[in-house]
């Protein structure tokens, strides 16, 4: 799939979303900030999906212009063709988990057999996921969990585990650089303070790194909202201050989304000994770490969240027994000994 492909795809998506929600009868409300008003075309015209299919199953990610996304709905709608089940893919354009509730608001008056949704704000969505299942949807969780909620399984990282990895990495890097024995300034890049993903792997991270006596000042958290196009400004913007740190971790590759070249400032912080650990290993994540911005990269398999999460909500639909509550999609390491490896296996987003 072609990425602009994919982000026209996304906003026709969101504009079938826009009109369940707002459609009188439809009921819900959504925030004036969520309003569009085009593209004309629709989901199911642009789809590959046959319709009038007996079973549908939606897909809802924390927005639509977040690209490290594709791959899930990718496989997702790959297993919804093997099982010939119809796939939906619906979500915030921006991560906004007022929008989310409306999705699924919506998706209980339509009365869709199954809901996977990568949870915004745990808490908040909570209650909309216990209706729909009180309704008799089948719900799950991939990427980011809802764990109070009464959802069937959570399906992806195990996100504390991805944490520790990163907090080791970074014991690593100072020993090897013989920073181990100072106090370490720490800038942190993540979405938002709810994610219970992204705080997860916050914690994993910071616990790690000080039980293994690592000195810890944080300066600064910079909070993207999930969003691509300006994580790396923010990135750049606050590296060219006075405040410098000595370590940049982000529980996420949005600031490398944009071209290695985009961030001039950090790259030549990295030359200048700064320590880069994050989480993620797609494209163009690891082709800015092989560029030299940065050390240490800890990946996810979203390909696997979306074949697994569609595979086994379809099988709770049938009344099959799923393996677990907790389904475990792995985790992928990455340093500069392995960097180059990892890029030959992964494709760029423009030419999947």
């Amino acid at each position: 799939m072609n990425k602009n492909s994919f982000f026209k795809k996304t906003k026709f998506v969101y504009l079938i979303l826009v009109l369940l929600i707002a459609l009188p009868g439809c009921g819900g409300s959504i925030p004036e900030k969520s309003q569009v008003t085009e593209p004309s075309t629709s989901y199911e015209e642009n789809s590959n999906i046959t319709p009038n299919k007996d079973i549908t199953i939606a897909m809802v990610p924390k927005s639509l212009d977040n690209p490290v996304f594709l791959d899930a709905l990718e496989q997702g709608e790959r297993i919804g063709r093997e099982l010939g089940v119809k796939v939906e893919w619906l979500g915030p354009m921006q991560s906004d988990t007022n929008v989310q509730i409306a999705i699924v608001e919506s998706l209980i008056r339509r009365k869709v057999d199954g809901i996977v949704i990568s949870c915004i704000d745990p808490a908040k969505i909570k209650p909309v996921i216990n209706k729909a299942v009180q309704a008799g949807i089948k719900v799950a969780t991939f990427d980011s969990d809802s764990p109070d909620s009464n959802r069937l399984f959570y399906c992806g990282t195990d996100n504390y585990a991805a944490g520790v990895a990163c907090g080791k990495a970074l014991i690593k890097e100072a020993k090897a650089r013989g920073k181990d024995k100072k106090v370490l300034n720490l800038l942190i890049m993540t979405a938002d303070k709810e994610s219970n993903n992204l705080n997860k792997r916050l914690n994993g991270f910071l616990e790690t790194a000080r039980e293994g006596g690592i000195q810890l000042n944080i300066i600064d958290t910079l909070y993207c909202n999930d969003d691509v196009n300006i994580a790396g400004d923010m990135l750049e913007k606050h590296i060219r201050t006075e405040d410098t740190p000595d370590v940049f971790f982000s529980t996420g590759g949005w600031p490398f989304v944009s071209p290695p070249e985009s961030l001039p400032g950090f790259h030549a912080w990295c030359k200048d000994g700064g320590i880069s650990i994050l989480v993620d290993t797609y494209y163009p994540v690891l082709e800015a770490a092989e560029k030299g911005l940065a050390d240490s990269l800890v990946g996810q398999n979203f390909n696997k969240m979306g074949e697994l999460s569609i595979k086994n909500l379809y099988k709770a639909i049938k009344g099959e027994k799923i393996p677990s509550s907790f389904i475990n999609t792995g985790l992928e390491l990455g340093d500069k000994s392995n960097f180059a490896k990892l890029l030959e296996g992964k494709q760029r987003w423009e030419i999947k």
